[in-house]
């Protein structure tokens, strides 16, 4: 039976050990890219094609900052399973939304989403209204946490680039990123869309990088159905990100 959703899921070989052992289960549906399953060696070409256009024209720093992220996911993979083999433990669903659509989940039916870097390929108005859709799908003091990039805050990196990932690439493209997230804005997003909104990770106005252990916060979670997923965070690929829990009260 589903009971948490993941929203926006990179493709599940990519992950690490860690987030495998969280995901690779039947409770969970991932909502997200097509895998390579799909279309063969077509899907692969398509997918290698989109890679080169997503990198094209990046800024250096764009550029390495891609480029040592990947490698630090690639050297913490150690659990060896088939493409299909990993679709086949878990629930799978393609997903692409727009403004106005619907989770195909019933209301105060799931305990737990998680999303990470997905939200930022959405405009405002599109991720208050998927963020509305959560809040719908939740059950009573459910959790949503979501991950993304810190884009113009954050100061253990360098700020994203003006039309991440390259000016070239049109708004209209799914892998641009359409929204400069700031732990202000994903607060007032979230708590717009009814929930009780607490920043976990995130860059102050002040540049100060603020991190806070859900442990720390019990009273918060109080009543959780998912204690566990809420007091963990080693299925999060990119740790440093903002992000921002949010409980529907």
């Amino acid at each position: 039976m589903v009971k948490r959703v993941q929203i926006g899921t990179s493709r599940l070989e990519n992950l690490d050990e860690q987030a495998l052992a969280t995901f690779l289960d039947k409770s969970w549906m991932h909502l997200g890219e097509p895998h390579f399953g799909a279309g063969g060696i077509k899907g692969k070409r398509l997918e290698l094609r989109k890679k080169l256009l997503r990198l094209y024209d990046s800024s250096l720093s764009d550029l390495a900052g891609i480029i040592k992220r990947r490698l630090a996911r690639s050297s913490k993979k150690s659990i060896v399973f088939s493409e299909e083999e990993l679709y086949e433990k878990t629930n799978f669903s393609e997903f692409y939304f727009e403004k106005g659509g619907r989770l195909p989940f019933g209301d105060d039916t799931v305990d737990f989403i998680f999303s990470e870097h997905f939200f930022e390929h959405l405009f405002l108005d599109e991720a208050v209204d998927l963020f509305r859709e959560c809040h719908r799908i939740l059950k009573p003091n459910g959790l949503i946490r979501t991950c993304v990039p810190d884009a113009d805050l954050r100061t253990y990196e360098p700020p994203e680039s003006v039309g991440y990932p390259n000016k070239r690439m049109p708004y209209s493209h799914p892998d641009k990123h359409k929204n400069r997230w700031s732990v202000y804005s994903l607060c007032e997003a979230l708590e717009h869309a009814g929930f009780d909104g607490l920043p976990l990770r995130y860059c102050d106005r002040d540049g100060q990088y603020i991190k806070s252990d859900p442990r720390e916060n019990k009273t918060y979670y109080r009543n959780c159905p998912e204690m566990n997923l809420a007091f963990s965070t080693t299925y999060i690929q990119r740790i440093d990100s903002l992000i921002v829990d949010g409980i529907k009260r």
